[in-house]
């Protein structure tokens, strides 16, 4: 019993006070003495339900908490958060991953880049892990977990969310008082006096759709997706190929990789569909290669096929590689290119092209700037079809 007290006494003088919220249903709760609050939340309320801005975000949000519920409230459950603080995210993001606000702040929980490097999220050319569901939320429950620690109830805690910990504990001060709704008439700033009470309102709203005529709204599907780890320089695009899918949804599934690619130096886990682990398994040892990045300064006078020429990289590998939608490129920026490309190789006075699935022979004319008529004429091609795998020769525009 000694030795507990010591303890206790020990971890009280190294963090000071334990704090242990108030239920999350104290959290929700209207039917309590604060008319202040019960107005304020009850304003959101109709805001959310009968303004027509208010419903249209609603409208839009809500059936998206179907895609990503189940992975967030197994990474709550984990954690001993309330399932009901997913509206914090509805809120923030209106539960799109991608969305960034005007001030920096992206994905499902809006993180600014100075707190995401805090709670150990990946920004930078590569990977930004502020878009990706798994590592994003385990960084808002760190983030949570650390206000609740501070202030003891989840409306500081969120208030702390919304406008940093540090105005939260100089109003505490300031007002000698842990009632964030008598704190919120003196002392926060506008937006995080309407943050809490808007939260609340989703909250509310959401548990009885049909009282505030959204009966008729239905959730997406959710994502059934499970981390794997793949080696380094993957695209997504060939990923989605060994696995049946379409490329578009293992971009939607993985907006964090910035380039649709893994890092160059090192693998990676990117999100895979879970019924489609077994076949990238069996597939991941004989398909990747080891290939290494690097970067080219543009210099005046480059064009794409020049540098595609000089590096023996093709076009379309700089075009996927950087992103391009057009063959702009600007003196004094930097392309990223394959080391010892063995993927365009020249053979006497032709370049060769393998030909993949969606290639034609006017993509490969716009893709390296020579006549389709050319192409033809260098390959003995008479009609306009072209076979995967087959091989392309070409003479490149300025060679």
């Amino acid at each position: 019993m000694i030795y507990r007290l010591k303890l206790i006494f020990f971890i009280f003088f190294l963090y000071g006070p334990i704090a242990y919220p108030a239920p999350i249903e104290d959290f929700k709760n209207l039917d309590t003495k604060s008319s202040f609050k019960v107005q304020k939340v009850n304003k959101y309320i109709k805001y959310f339900s009968e303004n027509r801005k208010g419903r249209d975000f609603f409208q839009a949000a809500y059936p998206r908490l179907g895609l990503y519920k189940d992975i967030i409230y197994e990474i709550f459950d984990k954690n001993n958060i309330p399932r009901e603080i997913i509206f914090v995210s509805m809120l923030e993001s209106g539960f799109n991953p991608k969305i960034e606000s005007s001030a920096g702040a992206i994905g499902l929980w809006q993180f600014m880049p100075s707190t995401a490097k805090i709670f150990g999220l990946r920004i930078d050319e590569w990977v930004d892990e502020r878009m990706d569901i798994y590592h994003s939320t385990n960084a808002a429950v760190s983030y949570f977990k650390s206000l609740l620690k501070k202030f003891g109830s989840w409306e500081l805690a969120l208030a702390g969310y919304n406008c940093g910990d540090l105005n939260v504990k100089k109003a505490i001060d300031e007002y000698n008082s842990n009632d964030f709704w008598y704190l919120s008439k003196y002392a926060f700033p506008k937006q995080t006096k309407e943050y809490v009470p808007q939260i609340i309102a989703l909250m509310h709203i959401s548990e009885d759709l049909k009282k505030y005529n959204f009966g008729y709204l239905e959730l997406k599907q959710n994502l059934k997706i499970k981390k794997f780890k793949v080696p380094k320089n993957t695209k997504l695009s060939k990923i989605a190929d060994l696995i049946g899918e379409t490329k578009d949804y293992v971009n939607k599934i993985n907006h964090s990789l910035q380039k649709k690619i893994t890092p160059p130096n090192e693998s990676y886990e990117i999100n895979i569909p879970i019924n489609k682990i077994e076949i990238l398994y069996s597939k991941l040892d004989i398909i990747f290669e080891d290939r290494i990045i690097k970067k080219y300064k543009i210099i005046k006078g480059d064009t794409l096929s020049k540098i595609a020429i000089k590096l023996n990289n093709s076009v379309e590998e700089l075009y996927d590689l950087n992103n391009l939608n057009s063959s702009k490129i600007i003196a004094g920026k930097y392309l990223m290119f394959y080391e010892n490309n063995e993927s365009f190789v020249r053979i006497g006075r032709y370049w060769m092209h393998v030909v993949k699935k969606g290639d034609s022979l006017y993509k490969l004319s716009r893709m390296y700037e020579v006549p389709v008529d050319s192409i033809k004429k260098w390959n003995d091609i008479s009609g306009s079809k072209i076979l995967i795998g087959q091989k392309i020769k070409l003479i490149l525009k300025n060679e």
